[in-house]
């Protein structure tokens, strides 16, 4: 993999970049706790009988068929009193319970914009960590359960008919934002599971990016919590102010 499609990178002050790499732990939120109140929200999904694909048909089969084998030849007359709104509801429902054990881990595809350096690094004086997406199944075997990860869409909210494509609509779902959002770049890992601290493989981890103002004692200090920690092989860097412009350097 080149460098844009394998690295990507999560902002943090010293501290928790400190946490980070002494418990080899990445933490998994809810979309609840998100800064954008339309991250994962369930009205980017309708639900249009008028355009429904074979999922869906599938979906039935397999309630008809649960149904049956309570309600034997009772299930045709029954099924038949249930109105599309009640449905709809039900799958509606359905998504919700689905946000609501949703756990997403954010990282970035761009360590040099300064406002994530900002809003995310404590202004300069924190750090960026940067993973390694070539490495397979970073996360040990305590995330499991339905996984994925992706970069993040952004585009106008218009919703996905989610009986037309269950797939496109759980994509507009856990992996769209609005375009106010683009300049974060973001990658995501999306668990269906609880939210909480994942331990990922040291391998994973490939290097450590330092703000502007962080002074170099704290760097050697972090330095040598990494090698203690067993992250020899990570690179440091540090990000270097030069007039009007910023570079970057090896330290």
């Amino acid at each position: 993999m080149n460098e844009l499609s394998s690295d990507i990178y999560k902002f943090s002050s010293l501290e928790i970049g400190e946490s980070i790499i002494s418990g080899r732990l990445l933490k998994f939120n809810n979309p609840a706790f998100f800064n954008d109140p339309f991250d994962c929200d369930v009205d980017l999904l309708e639900f249009d009988f008028r355009d429904w694909s074979s999922d869906v048909d599938e979906d039935f089969k397999k309630v008809k068929s649960i149904l049956e084998k309570d309600l034997g030849n009772r299930t045709e007359s029954i099924i038949r009193q249930i109105s599309e709104v009640d449905i709809i509801e039900m799958y509606k429902q359905s998504q919700l319970d689905k946000i609501a054990r949703s756990a997403i881990c954010c990282f970035t595809k761009d360590f040099k914009n300064t406002i994530m350096w900002s809003h995310y690094a404590n202004n300069h004086k924190g750090v960026c960590l940067n993973f390694d997406l070539s490495v397979s199944n970073p996360f040990f075997d305590d995330l499991v359960g339905q996984f994925g990860q992706g970069s993040v869409n952004y585009n106008d909210y218009t919703p996905v008919n989610y009986f037309k494509s269950k797939q496109k609509a759980l994509e507009k779902l856990f992996y769209t934002k609005s375009k106010d959002w683009e300049y974060e770049a973001e990658y995501r890992f999306f668990t269906l599971q609880e939210h909480g601290l994942y331990r990922f493989k040291t391998e994973f981890l490939k290097g450590v990016i330092f703000g502007i103002r962080v002074p170099l004692r704290e760097i050697d200090r972090f330095k040598r919590v990494c090698e203690k920690q067993g992250f020899s092989h990570v690179y440091f860097k540090k990000l270097i102010k030069d007039k009007l412009n910023i570079r970057v350097e090896y330290v």
